[in-house]
């Protein structure tokens, strides 16, 4: 059995780890194996078993991929860039030797958000959560692009657009979610419905898609800012919900 190895980084922050070894249900995957760089990279090294050609191995690699980087950015809230190809040692032949081949490749996140170090218990956790079946890709993959925006009306815009995905793309059922889950969640009047109560994440929303007095960009940008940690955590929670 000839092994070989394909590597790929994408920008990571806020999360810092040794190594986190993943099994894999596909069967020429030996293993996933994760590491952070420096605070910013991350690389994930596919272990491969009987893969000769570079276009095969990532074309298996590619297929897995997003299962990693989307559920990494999802279960620990993190922002995870889109991973591009480094490097590949793969077997020639079946008798082991083996040739490289190398992609120079750099990935910078702009912005500085606290690092946390995973301990022994946190990383076999998140092997646990990363070896289970992959599904909702696009409620995944919506959550990690969202979170990657460093803007923070970019970042709160996608993450809205995530509940209204999941609330029959109702603004009103979006609220009542958001009620059910922050009963105590800062409320105004809708200045267009009479009677109607927006959250204050419906009304930041609103402030940025319609034009509405006694409010400047600047101001709604702050307050979105200043809410987003909770606002991204009210997503999480309605995502972790269907799937």
């Amino acid at each position: 059995m000839a092994t070989g190895t394909v590597e790929y980084t994408a920008s990571v922050a806020g999360v810092r780890f040794v190594s986190i070894e993943v099994s894999s249900a596909h069967p020429m995957v030996e293993k996933i194996v994760l590491e952070t760089q420096d605070d910013k990279r991350l690389n994930i090294t596919f272990h491969l078993t009987d893969v000769f050609a570079l276009e095969d191995a990532q074309t298996i690699v590619e297929g897995l991929l997003p299962s990693v980087v989307n559920r990494l950015a999802f279960h620990r809230s993190v922002p995870v860039g889109e991973p591009s190809f480094t490097s590949a040692s793969l077997p020639k032949d079946a008798s082991g030797s083996s040739h490289r081949v190398i992609a120079d490749t750099v990935f910078l996140w702009d912005s500085a958000v606290p690092v946390l170090t995973l301990g022994e218990d946190t990383r076999q956790e998140l092997a646990k959560l990363l070896e289970q079946p992959y599904t909702h890709h696009d409620l995944y993959a919506a959550y990690r692009f969202a979170g990657y925006q460093s803007d923070p009306i970019t970042r709160f815009m996608f993450l809205y657009n995530i509940l209204l995905q999941l609330n029959k793309d109702s603004q009103k059922e979006v609220d009542d979610f958001i009620r059910r889950e922050m009963p105590d969640v800062t409320q105004s009047p809708s200045p267009y419905h009479a009677g109607v109560m927006e959250t204050i994440y419906t009304r930041l929303r609103n402030e940025v898609g319609h034009g509405r007095a006694g409010t400047t960009a600047e101001r709604t940008r702050t307050e979105m800012q200043d809410n987003l940690p909770a606002f991204q955590n009210l997503v999480r929670t309605a995502i972790s919900r269907v799937v």
